[in-house]
């Protein structure tokens, strides 16, 4: 349940112009999204960081996808938009359901099970071991590890917003054309 309304793009011109912004960059705005716009900068700048993460980054659609999941295993929003996107991204239902408890799928090679106990060590109190850092350096590149450290953080971050705000759900429709969007992005 929502627990403030949307904002409205007639009564707020700031929140109108970021909300054009975000759909030339994103294709279509989530509710989420739409739900942090009674502060039209600071979503400006948030949604400047996913999309970095979402379309700019050095991961791979698979890796973006696993990091983000792993993320938001908790979070039914992320999980009903990304757990498609993963899906399509080529991780299987049986690892899909895997990352939804938090657990590392034994189907994953070495480096999509480096990211995954690395992201989960990342979005835990007590953060990455040594052990944990040192086994995903010997398969990323220090700007890959950057970027999967700022996935997480934004995803983070955008599950913390989502349910304290109580965005409301987006329907399948809105998620079919997030696909659609992805695809399109992920294969330019």
């Amino acid at each position: 349940m929502a627990r403030l309304p949307l904002p409205d793009t007639k009564q707020n011109p700031e929140f109108a112009a970021v909300l054009k912004e975000l759909e030339q960059s994103r294709g279509v705005v989530s509710n989420a999204l739409r739900s942090m716009g009674h502060a039209p900068e600071a979503l400006r700048r948030f949604a400047a960081v996913g999309d970095y993460a979402r379309f700019h980054s050095t991961l791979s659609a698979r890796t973006r996808e696993i990091v983000i999941v792993i993320t938001g295993r908790a979070s039914t929003y992320a999980i009903n938009h990304h757990g498609p996107l993963a899906l399509q991204a080529g991780v299987t239902q049986a690892e899909l359901d895997a990352l939804c408890q938090g657990t590392v799928p034994p189907t994953f090679n070495d480096t999509d099970q480096a990211v995954t106990r690395y992201v989960l060590e990342f979005t835990s109190a007590e953060s990455v071991t040594d052990g944990t850092f040192a086994a995903l350096q010997k398969v990323m590149t220090p700007q890959e590890l950057t970027d999967i450290s700022f996935t997480s953080a934004y995803y983070v971050a955008f599950a913390m917003m989502t349910a304290a705000l109580g965005a409301h759900y987006d329907s399948q429709d809105f998620v079919a054309a997030e696909l659609e969007w992805q695809q399109q992005k992920d294969q330019a």
